[in-house]
């Protein structure tokens, strides 16, 4: 049952009975939600609720197909984003949207340009262009074109480019996704600000439950395009929002505060002498003892790594954290074959191991998942069983003969085993952002690895889905014996899903072990920064 402790405000943006349907299939379907200047409403749910679509609906990017849009109780109509900018109504996607082409000026100032007698008045550009970006604390070269910055820094650019277009109202989809540490505490300070202070309305999707009610006065839940839950965020317990999104028995996962593991499970930190390179012995029913690292890296540099040194086992899911620029993800790619290694050691199964190619460390058991499932994890136009299949269509030639049944039954077995939902015959570019991601893993596991290394496994799922990934991830660990290295810039992930946890900083690592289950936040906080603050 719906519960709903307020109306949509008459002072404000407000949204009343919106209806949009595909293929006759409601999208949205009644949904009113409302947000006053000074306020943050916080919306989340599952993939597929609805709430990219509201948000497009709102910032006039689709047309409802019934519904009314009001702002300050006049009813709007947009044909475009441009329509909803004009009425004080900005955007700022998950899929960063500036033209990474274009400088930062030319971004900030694209359709509104500075003129005098026809000339471009760059100098004054440059100027305001420097002093939006200041705002955030950025500090950019506004001449500089934007793909020249990291993700992260594109994200509070975009951020800073709707609020330099005047905007009243923000709507905020997942703009913590690329950001880590002091970097999300600011920009959680600055919408906090931007309400308080500046009196803008703000709409704050999120799946990070921490965020969610740090920053938002009301908590909104969509679920299968309906509103589930609206309330005060002060009156909404987080057990109640989850086990409305994701259901019973996801809530009571996360409320105890992990995935279970199995008896067998990593439960101490690892002794000094294993810290050296004499590990205890394994526990976990699939791995066995212990005797030896499926991967030693010994003061390992690369173009982007310092010195990493770190230690995996068959049978445990090690955590890799870090800031943004730590290593973490550089690492993987040098595992991978992406990355060249300039010296130290790498050693495979006990064995001297230097990856030329991403193919080339395929053929010795690894398989990765990239952050990037857009960009580098899937092909968009294929669908979801060629996917799972490309990487292993050799296997399927039999005297250059390519047995199509016999790769696609294997296909939809593993997205069986995922759970994968929607079309299997259509573009896998329709599935929600969580059946994607199961794609990308299941197109991993395909190959049959030894080493699964994930990269933000979960990044932009909803919790339900998130709550699965976890599982899959531990049973792969415990039952199948696997290696899992995970990179995740979410702490929970990271205190939940490892057995071990290794920091990495400033390309470095020193390769210390710690136990999961013996950290908290504030621990691996620390960790992370111990080296910047005695740089500062």
């Amino acid at each position: 049952m719906a519960r709903s402790d307020t109306e949509t405000p008459a002072a404000g943006l407000a949204v009343r009975d919106i209806i949009k349907r595909y293929a006759g299939v409601p999208a949205l379907d009644g949904v009113s939600i409302g947000v006053r200047p000074g306020q943050v409403l916080g919306l989340v749910g599952h993939n597929g609720a609805g709430k990219s679509t509201l948000i497009k609906a709102i910032s006039g990017a689709i047309k409802p197909d019934s519904g009314t849009i009001t702002i300050d109780g006049r009813e709007m109509s947009f044909s475009s984003p441009a329509d909803a900018l004009a009425s004080g109504i900005a955007t700022v996607y998950q899929e960063l949207s500036l033209l990474s082409n274009l400088t930062v000026t030319q971004n900030v100032h694209l359709g509104s340009e500075m003129t005098a007698y026809g000339t471009l008045r760059m100098e004054a550009m440059r100027e305001q262009a420097k002093a939006a970006m200041d705002r955030f604390s950025l500090d950019v070269d506004v001449t500089k074109p934007v793909e020249a910055y990291s993700v992260a820094v594109r994200q509070l650019m975009e951020i800073a480019v709707a609020i330099h277009r005047k905007a009243r109202y923000l709507l905020l989809d997942e703009p913590t996704t690329s950001l880590e540490g002091e970097q999300i505490g600011a920009l959680l300070d600055l919408v906090s600000a931007l309400a308080r202070e500046e009196n803008i309305g703000v709409l704050f999707i999120s799946h990070k439950l921490d965020e969610l009610y740090r920053v938002s006065d009301h908590v909104v839940a969509l679920v299968d395009g309906k509103v589930k839950i609206d309330g005060p965020a002060a009156s909404v317990p987080r057990a109640e929002l989850v086990a409305a999104i994701a259901g019973d028995a996801a809530a009571g996962d996360l409320a105890a505060g992990r995935v279970k593991k199995s008896p067998g499970a990593a439960s101490a930190r690892q002794n000094d002498t294993e810290a050296e390179g004499q590990p205890a012995a394994g526990t976990t029913a699939a791995a066995g003892a212990q005797t030896e690292p499926t991967i030693k890296a010994e003061h390992l540099s690369t173009p982007a790594l310092t010195d990493v040194s770190l230690t995996a086992y068959a049978g445990q899911v090690l955590g890799l954290y870090g800031l943004i620029g730590s290593g973490r993800t550089e690492f993987l790619r040098a595992l991978m074959g992406l990355d060249p290694l300039v010296s130290g050691q790498l050693t495979l199964y006990g064995k001297a191991y230097r990856p030329k190619s991403p193919a080339k460390a395929a053929k010795h058991g690894l398989a990765y998942v990239t952050e990037e499932r857009k960009k580098s994890g899937i092909v968009a136009k294929l669908d979801p069983r060629y996917n799972v299949a490309l990487p292993i269509l050799p296997k399927y030639a039999k005297a250059g003969v390519l047995q199509v049944k016999a790769a696609l039954k294997n296909s939809d077995d593993l997205l069986d085993q995922l759970r994968v939902l929607g079309d299997r015959r259509a573009p896998v570019e329709s599935l929600s952002g969580g059946n994607q991601q199961k794609v990308v893993l299941a197109r991993a596991l395909g190959q049959a690895p030894k080493v699964l290394a994930l990269d933000e496994p979960t990044k932009g799922v909803d919790i339900g889905v998130k709550v699965e990934i976890h599982r899959i991830i531990r049973r792969l660990a415990e039952e199948s014996g696997l290696t899992v290295l995970l990179v995740s810039s979410e702490e929970e992930e990271i205190l939940e899903v490892s057995d071990f946890v290794t920091v990495f900083q400033s390309g470095r690592c020193g390769g210390e072990r710690l136990a999961a289950d013996q950290l908290t936040i504030p621990d691996l906080r620390q960790a992370a920064w111990a080296g910047e603050s005695r740089r500062s």
